[in-house]
Formats: C-alpha cells, sequence, structure tokens
C-alpha cells in the first residue's frame, strides 16, 4: 500500500481508502480473533476518507505494525476457515506485501502463502487434477504478478524432482522423512531477495500448490490404513490398545481412536484448519501396527474409558507450505497437547529431572552487579548441563526404531517429544553442530516445563527460562551461519528448524507473561 503523492490527487486518495478500508476488514478480523495486542486503528474506524498526509501516514503505520505481528499461520487459518478468502482481498494483500521497500522472511513467506492460495482460489476446477505446467501457472497469476519472463531458471528443474520425490510417498512418515520439503526451504534461504523474482514466485507457487496436493494424497493413504487396522483389530475381538507413543493412554479405546481419525476429515474441508499435528497421525499408525502385528491369543489390557474427543482448539498444523515457508510447528511438542486428545491421558510419574530441579528458585528481578549476573549464567548453564544429560540418558535407554521421525521423552512429569535430528545429536556427538542443538532442545524443554507450571498457576520462574532459551536461539543463530559457511547443508536446515522451534515456545512464553 503507497502514500499517494503530495498534493491533493483526489483519485489516488479515493483508490487509496478503498484499499485501507478493504485490508482493514481483515487485519480488524485478526486482531479480533488471535487477540492480537493492537488498538484499533481510529482512522479507519471513522467512515469519513480524509486527505491530510499525516492521517494517511498514520494509517500506513498501523498497517505496518499489525504486519509486524501477524504470523503467516495466522493469516492462512483466517482466510480459509472465514469468507474473507475472496479474489479481492488475496489480491490486494497479495500487493500490499510485494510492494514493501523492505521485505523481511516473514513477508516472503506471507507472499508465498497468498500466491498459492490465489492459484487455488483462481485456478479452473479440472485445473487440479492435470500436470500443471510453469507457464499455467504464470497466466492465472498474471492480475496479481503481471507479464511473467516466458523463459524460467535451470533450477526450475530440481523443483520437479523434489515433487516426484513427494508424489512416490505412499504415507504421511515417508514424505516427511524424504526431505523433499526441507532441500526447498534451503533453496529459497539461498535466494534471499531473489525470490521474490517473478518467475521465482510462479514456481514455488506451482511447487507449494503440487507439494500440498502430494501431502493430502499421503494423508489419505494414512487415514485409509489406520481405518482399515482397527477393523481388523475389532474383528479379532480387540477393543484397547498401547497408545503412549501417540501421546495417549497405555489402554485406549480403538472406538477412541476412531474419534481422533474422524477428526482429521476437518483439514480437507478447511485445508491446514485442523488443530492436529499430523506427527499424531503417524504415530497412531505405528501403534495400530504395533497392535496386528501381536501374536494371536497374547491378552490385551482392558479399555480406557471412552469419550467424545473435544475439538481441538485451531493451531497452525505441520504441512508441506509450513515447511517451506519456515513458518514456526504449532507447538514445540506437539502432539502431546492434552487438549488434542480425546481423552487426557493419566498423570505421568517424573522421570529423571523435576519441574522444581529444572529451576529451583527464583531468579532476583534485577540483578544488582556483574557479579550477580555472572553467577546467574553459571546457574543458567548447570541447568542446561543438568537438562542435557537427563535427555541423553533416556534417550540411550529407548530402543532403536529404524526410520522413526521422532524419539519422546518425559521430563518433570511432561512427555514430550523431540524431532529425529534433535535425538541423534544426543546419540552421535562426532558432528561439531550436535552441541548446539543439545541446548537448543534442552532450553526449549525447559522453557515448556516453565510454561505448563506457569498455566497451572504453578511456583516457577518463567522469565528465567525466557532467558535461558533467548540466549540459546542467539548461539543457534551464529551455529547456522557457521554451517551455511562450511557448506553443512543438512545442519543448516536442521538448526533452523530447531531455532524456529524455540522460537515460536518464546512467543508463546512471552504472551503469557504479559497477561
Amino acid at each position: 500500500m503507497t502514500t499517494p503523492s503530495v498534493g491533493p490527487n483526489l483519485t489516488e486518495i479515493a483508490a487509496f481508502w478503498r484499499m485501507a478500508r478493504r485490508l482493514y476488514t481483515i487485519y480488524s478480523e485478526l486482531k479480533r480473533t488471535f487477540e492480537i495486542e493492537m488498538p484499533l486503528c481510529t482512522d479507519l474506524e471513522y467512515p469519513v476518507d480524509r486527505s491530510e498526509p499525516e492521517v494517511i501516514d498514520r494509517v500506513r503505520q498501523w498497517f505496518d505494525q499489525m504486519d509486524a505481528r501477524v504470523q503467516v499461520w495466522q493469516l492462512r487459518q483466517l482466510l480459509q476457515s472465514t469468507n474473507l478468502q475472496t479474489e479481492e482481498n488475496l489480491r490486494e494483500l497479495i500487493h500490499r506485501h510485494l510492494n514493501k521497500n523492505q521485505q523481511s522472511e516473514i513477508d516472503r513467506d506471507k507472499v508465498d502463502f497468498l500466491l498459492v492460495q490465489y492459484f487455488a482460489h483462481c485456478a479452473p476446477h479440472g485445473l487440479y487434477e492435470q500436470q500443471i505446467t510453469p507457464e499455467e501457472v504464470a497466466r492465472i497469476l498474471e492480475p496479481v504478478l503481471g507479464e511473467v519472463p516466458d523463459t524460467f531458471p535451470s533450477w526450475i528443474e530440481g523443483l520437479d524432482t523434489k515433487l516426484e520425490t513427494l508424489n512416490r510417498c505412499n504415507n504421511l512418515e515417508e514424505l516427511q522423512n524424504s526431505g523433499a520439503l526441507l532441500e526447498v526451504r534451503e533453496l529459497k534461504l539461498a535466494m534471499a531477495e531473489n525470490h521474490f523474482d517473478k518467475a521465482a514466485l510462479v514456481a514455488f507457487t506451482r511447487f507449494n500448490f503440487l507439494a500440498r496436493r502430494a501431502f493430502f494424497r499421503a494423508m489419505h493413504l494414512d487415514l485409509h490404513a489406520i481405518r482399515n487396522a482397527i477393523n481388523e483389530l475389532e474383528s479379532r475381538g480387540i477393543t484397547s490398545i498401547d497408545c503412549r507413543e501417540a501421546g495417549l493412554t497405555e489402554r485406549e479405546g480403538l472406538e477412541t481412536v476412531r474419534h481422533l481419525v474422524h477428526q482429521w476429515k476437518t483439514p480437507f474441508r478447511a485445508p491446514y484448519s485442523g488443530g492436529s499435528s499430523f506427527l499424531q497421525l503417524i504415530l497412531l499408525r505405528h501403534a495400530l501396527q504395533h497392535a496386528l502385528n501381536k501374536p494371536a491369543g497374547q491378552p490385551e489390557p482392558a479399555p480406557a474409558a471412552i469419550k467424545t474427543p473435544t475439538p481441538a482448539p485451531a493451531a497452525p498444523p505441520a504441512t508441506p507450505e509450513l515447511v517451506t515457508e519456515q513458518a514456526p510447528p504449532p507447538q514445540v511438542f506437539e502432539v502431546m497437547k492434552p487438549e488434542l486428545l480425546a481423552e487426557p491421558p493419566k498423570p505421568v510419574e517424573p522421570v529423571g529431572i523435576t519441574a522444581q530441579e529444572i529451576i529451583p528458585e527464583l531468579h532476583d528481578a534485577a540483578p544488582s552487579d556483574n557479579g550477580t549476573q555472572e553467577r546467574r549464567q553459571v546457574e543458567d548453564d548447570g541447568y542446561l548441563e543438568q537438562c542435557i544429560v537427563d535427555i541423553n540418558q533416556q534417550l540411550m535407554k529407548l530402543p532403536p526404531s529404524k526410520g522413526a521421525s521422532v524419539a519422546a521423552i518425559t521430563l518433570a512429569g511432561c512427555r514430550l517429544l523431540i524431532a529425529a535430528w534433535e535425538a541423534e545429536a544426543f546419540i552421535k556427538t562426532g558432528n561439531s553442530f550436535h552441541r548446539g542443538l543439545q541446548r537448543a532442545v534442552a532450553a526449549r524443554t525447559i522453557l515448556y516445563v516453565c510454561v505448563e507450571r506457569h498455566r497451572k498457576k504453578e511456583a516457577t520462574d518463567l522469565f528465567a527460562a525466557l532467558e535461558i532459551a533467548h540466549l540459546a536461539v542467539h548461539e543457534m543463530r551464529d551455529d547456522v551461519a557457521a554451517a551455511k559457511e562450511q557448506k553443512d547443508i543438512d545442519a543448516a536446515v536442521n538448526l533452523a528448524a530447531s531455532a524456529k522451534r524455540l522460537l515460536a515456545l518464546i512467543d508463546q512464553a512471552e504472551k503469557l507473561v504479559k497477561q
């Protein structure tokens, strides 16, 4: 959104206010839905369009401040769950983010999402099942991008190779472990400002759209396999299975599992608006397959009481677009969120360190001297090291699980998940970047436990945990830069992904502090 030129150009001023009021409908709803701490724009609440430059500047500043607060997953969730996703609204949002003088990484993420939504909204229905060419995507995006060059860069062939990999995946776990999405994300990072070239925007829009199609195909196959497994187990007279790996109970009734799976139909009506992470779907399939492979006649535990699942609160789920856009995951340990479960899991006995051991006492509110700060730093490092030791001990005791995408640990009574590359950093110490991953996971664990205790109004020091987390993020940025310099792409991608998880939890914790 550009400021009208100096002077009373009534045509430009009228166009400015038409665009501003259309956008304000979306931004004010974002503020209300996600309780963003920003006052409403008084000038846009007032029904009269004014021509004073200072008024127009205030409006522009309000939109800029909102842009800094709105995350891509919030924009996705609002547009896909309301009637605000119109061609006109998408076009104005795209123009706003493309026409900024300085575009940040989050602007790139928003443009990626908005372009694929615009394409999906405007593309002919028959195009969904066809092989879509870059030229066809460019033609549909022309109203928002303008005329696109007839030729495309050679690296677009690499995107086609990644799409072939995704289309060969027969379930979500294969898709996740293929590495194709992370490799595309790394390509985007490497392009920097060239990402906003028209040909690049067309290429990535095409990839995002087709990757989403592959994602839903894999999810459908998982859902079909899970339903068949439930039916087969019931035909054998089995009524419950051990679903602890998926964050449920040791004696989870199959009817409860069926209810959970039924909820996964929601993302197909409103893509990406479901509350659960697809990791839980992967782990549920693991649990069902394990039950199917048990020798016949082996006794099953009595089922837990069956309850109808409570709909999960809206959250940004993990999807191909989220990975390629580098948006933060919905929850650091997403599949263990109690509100996502059909039935809250039974209390877990603390294993290893407890919450009190993580943060044993409150720090002074204001350190009086450098010596106090140094002592606090030593204490914080002690908490990190103790947490690293405990995580390492638990992971070493876990049986090998070939191809597993996550590992479950229990700390301070909380059952948590860490990614496969993070678990490897605790078990294999040969890589020079594993130390940074260990400290990041430990900082995330400390902060997560303190957030849970804070929400339960139990004694904890959330400020101290935030200090530890911010220090870990700072260290990880240095590690990511070092990995890129050494051309260790795998390490750079893994470090960046773990940093994003930690930053997402920091954002949650800081919102709690402000309440």
